[in-house]
């Protein structure tokens, strides 16, 4: 989650939050993948919508190989 926007970011509208939310427009770097780490569960942004969840994940699948490839 970014508060600017780069290429095929794509944006989090506010109505996709369903609880907690940014005070910023906020956007989603589908290249840039992270590990979650026990304390970044204890102070969460939010939650959101499912679909733009797995819109998030299908973008990701453009920037990395499948097995095997």
């Amino acid at each position: 989650m970014r508060t600017q926007r780069h290429p095929d970011s794509i944006p989090v509208p506010d109505d996709a939050w369903i609880r907690g939310g940014s005070q910023k427009r906020a956007y989603i770097s589908p290249w840039y993948v992270t590990t979650v780490k026990h304390r970044d569960l204890d102070d969460q942004q939010g939650a959101l919508d499912e679909s733009l969840v797995v819109a998030a994940i299908e973008a990701l699948s453009q920037y990395t190989p499948a097995p095997g490839n």
